[in-house]
């Protein structure tokens, strides 16, 4: 590829919010601060040109169809994803010869934190248990203090749990974070890992949940690790449904163990009208919006995209390459 010219090959989804269309405008903006000369081409995805992905260095998509290509992508340096999550692309096994896949984590972060902030401090004031009683037309005062002082549990601390634990600390928060690793990190009080969640449960007041989906974190939080939260505790889940039990959550809920939820992703998205989680007490429900802000999530993407090239022009590790072994 040294001595070819850049051939970029774009993925629309007619199915995605217009605020997500990717423009050759738009990637030849990013591209401009590396100077990196391309040919770009852009479709949607009821209309590619498998001439053009076959030909294509890089291809750039927010869903990606691994059969097409690893069928067409016998060039492909870099599949980029726009999405930050992408366990549903794991195994790996379907990636090119030579290609390597990133993804857009980091993007998200800005909007995380402040939905982050903003589920603790609704939690903390019991609004989801006042929507609870306004869909019952009642009237029923609960005093709250102020918030300093309580310890939330972060379970993952990466791009996204880490936004959210430094919108979290100036409210005088005891934060401890839960991540494979262990490492610490600067808005973190005290970082955990997994294998010692349930010794930090008993005096939560807000568990978060901020991870990725790994084979790892699925069904990390069950019955057992919900029933273990101080009497009283809430939950907010913004990593995805399958790390937590919803149904165990649900009944926990009813039973006044828990006194709150917000949830905001959930197995089958929109959510069935015929869900019961509709109808649990105290339960806050949002379609998928902790993390997505349109103006300028493309330009962000595409950003990792640019650097990325540079770096690989001048023989640089990439940033945001997913590893399979750990499934992000």
């Amino acid at each position: 590829m040294a001595d070819e010219t850049l051939r970029i090959y774009v993925e629309n989804s007619r199915e995605r919010d217009p605020a997500y269309r990717i423009t050759e405008e738009a990637v030849r903006r990013a591209l401009s601060p590396v100077a990196l000369p391309a040919i770009i081409d852009v479709r949607y995805g009821d209309e590619r040109d498998e001439r053009a992905i076959r030909a294509a260095h890089v291809f750039v998509a927010g869903r990606l169809d691994m059969g097409m290509l690893s069928a067409w992508g016998e060039r492909l340096r870099i599949v980029h994803c726009t999405s930050a999550g992408v366990e549903s692309y794991m195994p790996l096994d379907w990636l090119p010869p030579g290609a390597v896949l990133t993804n857009s984590s980091g993007v998200h972060a800005a909007k995380a934190g402040e939905f982050g902030l903003l589920a603790v401090l609704m939690l903390h004031q019991g609004i989801p248990a006042y929507a609870t009683l306004q869909r019952q037309h009642r009237w029923q005062r609960s005093l709250s203090s102020t918030i300093a002082g309580r310890k939330v549990l972060l379970y993952g601390v990466g791009a996204l749990g880490g936004a959210v634990a430094e919108r979290l600390r100036p409210l005088g928060l005891d934060i401890v974070g839960v991540r494979r690793s262990g490492e610490p990190h600067p808005a973190v009080g005290r970082t955990i890992r997994p294998d010692r969640l349930a010794d930090e449960l008993a005096d939560t007041d807000f568990l978060i949940l901020a991870c990725p989906l790994t084979p790892e974190t699925k069904g990390a939080i069950g019955r057992a690790e919900l029933a273990a939260l101080k009497p009283g505790a809430s939950v907010v889940n913004m990593a995805r449904a399958a790390v937590m039990d919803y149904d165990a959550l649900a009944g926990l809920l009813v039973e006044r163990h828990l006194s709150g939820a917000i949830l905001d992703v959930f197995d089958r998205e929109p959510l069935p009208e015929t869900s019961p989680l509709w109808d649990v007490p105290n339960l806050f429900i949002t379609p998928h919006v902790s993390a997505d802000d349109p103006h300028g999530y493309v330009d962000r993407c595409l950003a990792i995209l640019a650097e990325n090239l540079a770096r690989q022009a001048d023989g640089l590790p990439l940033r945001n390459v997913v590893d399979g072994r750990h499934g992000y």
